[in-house]
C-alpha cells in the first residue's frame, strides 16, 4: 500500500502535471472508486481549475477554483497517469484537460477512493487523522502516546497518532531505534519517545528525498531485509544476527531478536 512517501510522490507528480489546468470534463469509468455521488465530483470539477495541492498521511487532496476539494486515498495500487494518446489500461477516473492531456487515476485493484467535500479540514475530522507525521513536531507526537497502554507498532500504524506511518516504516523506525515492536507504549520512557521520533523523521525525509524508491535507501536500512526480492539482504546489518519475521497486531513484521529484545 503506498505510504506517505510514496503520496508524496504522487503530489509532486500531480503538481507536475495536472496542477493550474481546466478541467474540461470528468469521465468516470467505474463508480465503484468514488466516496460521493459521481454528479457532485463532476460538479465539484468541471469547467475549474486545479488549484492547490495537500498532503496528510496517506491522503492526496486538490482544491479547485470552485473551492471544492477532492480526496485521493491510493488504496493498494492506485496511482496517476498524465497522457495524451495511450490510456492506462485501469483508469476508473480520467480528468480531461484543456491543453489536450488527460490525468487518469489508474487504480488496477478498485482499493483507491476520491471523495469531494469542502474543505481539508472537515476531511481530516472524517478521517480522524494526525497531523502529516512528516511535517509533526515532537509536542504532538509526544501528546498522541500519552497515556496509551497498547504495543509500540500498532500505535505507530494508528493514523490518529502519526498519519502516513505504514507496516514498513514502523518496522524501520523500530529497528533503528533498537525497540521491540510488541513493547508496551506504557513500558517506554521518554528518550525512547524521542528515539522514536526522530527515527520516523529522519526514515521519512530520506524516503521522500529518494521519491520513495527503496532501491536508493542506505544499504543499512531494515526494508532491504523483508524478503521482497531474491536479492534482499537476511542479516541485521548492525549485528549480523538474520532477520526473523512475526504477526504484531495482524500485521507482517521483521525484527532483529538481538537489536530488538523484549522487555
Amino acid at each position: 500500500m503506498p505510504e506517505l512517501p510514496e503520496v508524496e510522490r504522487f503530489k509532486q507528480y500531480f503538481e507536475g502535471t495536472a496542477l493550474h489546468q481546466k478541467v474540461t470534463q470528468v469521465e468516470i469509468n467505474d463508480a465503484k472508486v468514488l466516496s460521493c455521488d459521481p454528479t457532485d465530483l463532476k460538479e465539484a470539477i468541471e469547467k475549474q481549475t486545479f488549484d492547490k495541492t495537500e498532503r496528510i498521511g496517506k491522503y492526496l487532496f486538490v482544491t479547485t477554483s470552485a473551492q471544492k476539494v477532492v480526496m485521493f486515498h491510493f488504496g493498494m495500487t492506485g496511482s496517476f497517469k498524465y497522457y495524451r494518446d495511450d490510456p492506462p489500461r485501469f483508469g476508473r477516473v480520467v480528468f480531461h484537460l484543456d491543453n489536450g492531456f488527460h490525468l487518469a487515476f489508474d487504480c488496477p485493484r478498485k482499493f483507491g477512493r476520491l471523495d469531494v467535500g469542502n474543505s481539508v479540514k472537515a476531511f481530516q475530522t472524517k478521517k480522524r487523522l494526525s497531523t502529516d507525521a512528516y511535517k509533526m513536531e515532537w509536542e504532538e507526537f509526544e501528546k498522541n502516546l500519552s497515556g496509551r497502554t497498547g504495543m509500540i507498532k500498532p500505535l505507530l500504524l494508528n493514523q490518529q497518532i502519526t498519519a502516513g506511518v505504514g507496516n514498513w516504516i514502523a518496522d524501520e523506525i523500530l529497528h533503528q531505534a533498537e525497540i521491540h515492536p510488541e513493547t508496551r507504549a506504557n513500558h517506554l520512557g521518554k528518550d525512547d519517545y524521542q528515539r522514536i521520533f526522530q527515527k520516523m523523521k529522519d526514515i521519512l525525509h530520506t524516503a521522500v528525498s529518494h521519491e520513495a524508491n527503496y532501491n536508493e535507501y542506505p544499504e543499512d536500512y531494515f526494508i532491504h531485509r523483508r524478503g521482497w526480492t531474491e536479492l534482499d539482504l537476511k542479516e541485521c546489518a548492525r549485528c549480523s544476527t538474520e532477520v526473523t519475521h512475526m504477526k504484531v497486531g495482524g500485521r507482517a513484521t521483521y525484527i532483529c531478536e538481538d537489536c530488538q529484545k523484549k522487555s
